[in-house]
């Protein structure tokens, strides 16, 4: 049988997709690096091999450029008065890089206002309603303020991630929105701080590699003692609406099940859910699990604004 076209769509569209990734340029990145795993940090900038993704694996970096540069072009085409993917690489501490999506002018406060575009799934929007940004956000567009200030922008007090959903949700009762959802700015001496300390690990790691010469590195060579140790998992508390109690679980970072390492050089993924413990119906008396008594809960009942 004939082919009915003459390439293979499917695969012009995976080619293109992995083509247009941000190339490895030997910085952190405050997008991808200013929290969480600094074990894919430092292997991110080391350039080691990474999964080959699945097409529908890129989808959701597809449809957030395509959304970002659909606002951008709404916002030219009604003449509105801002700067886009504005470089803030020269303001930044050294090692690090990035691009600020949306720099406005607002003659009232006579000071620019940063906002960083988001995509999130409908369902999530919720959560951003009720608890804010997130923190990798917040830390990601703090950067990108004091990059700004540094770089002789004058700054509003405040700055801003804009929310923009993607699928509506099946419960009617959900009005899905996108949301402004604006903060003031991390510490400044504190956020570059920590941004310090990852910039010397990472360099420190890579002074341990050996040169690719004349072959690109095995993936055990990455392995070396300076490598960052798989990140830890995290608490969260779950409320049980029979029981009136509250679980407290350790679980893996969100991160991890986008780990883009083969379990060699990262086994994230592979990390489980184990219960630690319970507060009981009073939401203050902490009950450990049998074997997990020297674990202190982080998180607790009247965090979660129920």
């Amino acid at each position: 049988m004939t082919q009915l076209l003459p390439l293979d769509l499917a695969e012009v569209m995976f080619e293109e997709l992995q083509r247009n990734r941000r190339p490895p340029d030997g910085l952190l990145h405050a997008s991808s690096h200013i929290t969480g795993s600094l074990r894919h940090a430092m292997l991110d900038v080391a350039n080691a091999p990474k999964i080959e993704n699945e097409f529908i694996s890129e989808m959701p970096l597809l449809i957030g450029h395509l959304i970002h540069s659909w606002l951008h072009n709404t916002l030219r085409s009604l003449g509105v008065h801002y700067s886009a993917e504005v470089n803030v690489t020269p303001g930044l501490p050294p090692g690090w890089g990035g691009t600020a999506d949306a720099v406005f002018w607002n003659p009232d406060l006579k000071a620019h206002v940063l906002v960083d575009f988001k995509t999130q799934k409908g369902e999530g929007m919720r959560y951003i309603e009720r608890g804010g940004a997130k923190r990798e956000h917040v830390a990601q567009a703090s950067a990108y303020y004091y990059a700004l200030e540094a770089m002789g922008y004058r700054m509003a007090d405040k700055l801003a991630v804009f929310y923009i959903p993607k699928n509506e949700t099946r419960s009617r009762d959900d009005i899905i929105m996108p949301l402004l959802v604006d903060f003031d700015p991390l510490p400044r001496d504190e956020l570059f701080t920590g941004m310090a300390e990852r910039t010397d690990l990472t360099n420190a790691y890579l002074d341990t590699l050996p040169p690719p010469n004349p072959h690109a590195l095995t993936p055990e060579a990455y392995l070396t003692d300076a490598l960052a140790p798989v990140q830890d998992r995290e608490q969260r508390i779950f409320f049980e609406k029979g029981s009136g109690t509250w679980t407290v679980k350790l679980m893996p970072h969100w991160s991890a099940a986008y780990c883009p390492y083969d379990t060699e050089l990262c086994d994230c993924s592979d990390q489980g859910q184990t219960k630690i413990g319970e507060f009981d119906v009073d939401g203050q008396t902490y009950i450990p699990r049998k074997g997990y008594e020297g674990i202190s809960p982080t998180v607790f009942p009247e965090l979660l604004g129920e």
